[in-house]
């Protein structure tokens, strides 16, 4: 335990450690206050823009979505009708007050009959559809998510799987202000720690087995008393410490702002007040839970894979290179593959969506159909269960002097 705490000690005394924690913390607070308060909340100008009171529009949208606690035929023809008369009344309203955008995601998606191709906005069906011709909405969504299925799966089977899913959603959907959670759940968990984890775990963790050539100590360590395979586990104890020191950070900076603009408010919604078509009987919290579930999974599997590149590589640069080309180059060419290697790629440390519990996507392993967010929480730990001993392997019997 003193090696490991020595080693532990010893990465976060490195200045690269330090500097990358550091800019990562003021970084991700800074985007996130500046979502909070007016990217994504603050109340639209005139030019585009937006004022700096996300706290205060916020409530009122809460406030607004209030008045209907459930999605029924008669509800949903009252949202629309309120919205279009609220528009008559002021053509620049803030549309985003009034849940606009899944109230048109529900419509184009049910009656796209209803589509007026002469009017300003064809694709703007709340702003012009008559209320009264909005019904049977769930029978409408039951043949919308048929077809949907059976394009997306020849075989029945497959389908039955989804079917099953979503007998299980309760109906009539409740209903609230859901665009913060789409906000958090469509790219705010899972998107940020795509995009801020993979650097700074590698630029800490590349060093790891790759820095003791360059600082000239593995003469001196493997002279010790307890040996190279000892402190080969304490050096990848160290590195999967600060892997969850640093996931903890990142999963406390988003929850604090979280609760303290978002509030516990909707919690439990539906998840398809976000993705219509979504078959998982799930609510906001479990998908909150899910995302920041996977984001654990793919930073643990991350960090195994650079610390087996900083022992199969021996220089710091190289190493971090490949560790990032590991989930940055899957991501640059998913457009150009098909879809049998993407779904493959897509279990790799943070290239698979944390949102993919919103789609109906399979593996067929063993004869067995596996709903695909399993799979993408445990590949990842365990690619990086797998990496970690062939690294302190490959360390303890490299030459580095």
């Amino acid at each position: 335990m003193s090696l490991f705490w020595a080693e532990h000690q010893k990465l976060w005394r490195a200045g690269l450690t330090r500097l990358a924690t550091g800019l990562f913390l003021a970084l991700l607070t800074a985007l996130q206050l500046w979502s909070y308060q007016s990217a994504n909340y603050g109340t639209m100008k005139a030019d585009g823009s937006r004022y700096l009171d996300g706290p205060a529009n916020i409530r009122e949208r809460q406030a607004y979505a209030r008045q209907w606690e459930v999605l029924t035929d008669e509800t949903l023809q009252q949202m629309v009708s309120a919205l279009q008369t609220a528009r008559a009344a002021d053509p620049e309203m803030d549309s985003e007050r009034v849940n606009l955008y899944v109230l048109n995601d529900l419509l184009g998606s049910y009656w796209p009959e209803l589509t007026d191709e002469t009017q300003p906005y064809p694709s703007m069906l709340c702003w012009y559809a008559n209320p009264a011709s909005l019904t049977g909405l769930y029978d409408r969504r039951d043949a919308a998510l048929r077809t949907f299925l059976e394009n997306q799966f020849a075989d029945p089977a497959d389908q039955a799987l989804f079917y099953r899913q979503d007998a299980q959603v309760e109906r009539p959907l409740r209903y609230g202000w859901s665009e913060g959670w789409a906000n958090l759940l469509g790219n705010g968990i899972g998107g940020f720690g795509q995009l801020f984890l993979p650097p700074v775990l590698g630029l800490v963790l590349s060093p790891v087995f790759a820095g003791e050539k360059r600082r000239g100590m593995r003469p001196v360590q493997l002279t010790t008393r307890r040996g190279a395979g000892t402190l080969a586990r304490a050096k990848v104890g160290s590195a999967l410490a600060y892997t969850a020191e640093l996931y903890g950070l990142y999963a406390g900076v988003l929850l604090l702002f979280q609760f303290g603009y978002l509030g516990i408010e909707g919690w439990d919604l539906p998840i398809q007040l976000i993705k219509s078509l979504a078959t998982a009987p799930w609510a906001m919290w479990q998908g909150l839970v899910y995302e920041f579930a996977y984001v654990l999974c793919s930073s643990l599997g991350f960090a195994g894979i650079t610390l087996l590149f900083s022992a199969l590589l021996g220089g710091t640069v190289p190493a971090l290179a490949a560790a990032l080309l590991t989930t940055w180059l899957p991501q640059a060419l998913a457009g150009y593959l098909p879809w049998a290697v993407r779904q493959y790629l897509n279990l790799l440390p943070f290239v698979g969506g944390a949102e993919d519990f919103f789609r109906t996507n399979l593996y067929h392993w063993f004869g067995l159909r596996i709903w695909s967010p399993w799979p993408l929480l445990a590949a990842p730990v365990l690619l990086g269960v797998l990496c970690l001993p062939a690294a302190a392997r490959r360390w303890r019997h490299i030459d580095l002097r």
